[in-house]
């Protein structure tokens, strides 16, 4: 029973991201994706698992085509942490290209310095990193020193 309520609430959060970008800044939906400590209904589910249904629901998107990994991340952290664990969500940028392309960017999941969803192909920067017990920290700029 608690399988199907899952794969049910997979599909649901899966038509409910790409509502929550378009209406909310990235915080936003960050803070609606994001349960809280003491709630965890999957709790034994294995992060495998979790990762398959995902997978399977966004194999063929229609919304958010080009924000593919966006979405994935969003909603393996979501279901991470709903199975108890303290996934951390990685936002990083390409170099510019020439105008006028667009900036390019990506986002993956990592769970216990693993990664869960594919990270970045080419070369990138790393500009923020969220964890449910932190919150979203800026990195400093590649080859920055810190204060």
């Amino acid at each position: 029973m608690r399988r199907l309520l899952l794969r049910a609430h997979v599909w649901w959060v899966a038509c409910l991201i790409p509502l929550l970008d378009r209406l909310l800044p990235l915080g936003g939906v960050l803070w609606v994706l994001t349960p809280s400590r003491w709630w965890h209904p999957y709790r034994g589910v294995a992060p495998e698992a979790i990762g398959e249904l995902v997978r399977r629901r966004l194999a063929r998107p229609r919304q958010m085509k080009r924000r593919a990994c966006l979405r994935q991340g969003l909603m393996l952290f979501h279901f991470l942490c709903l199975a108890g664990r303290e996934p951390v969500l990685h936002f990083a940028v390409f170099p510019a290209e020439p105008a006028p392309q667009p900036m390019h960017a990506h986002c993956w999941v990592t769970l216990d310095g693993q990664e869960c969803s594919p990270p970045a192909q080419r070369p990138c920067a790393e500009m923020m990193r969220y964890a449910r017990g932190t919150g979203a920290r800026l990195l400093p700029p590649p080859g920055a020193t810190r204060p």
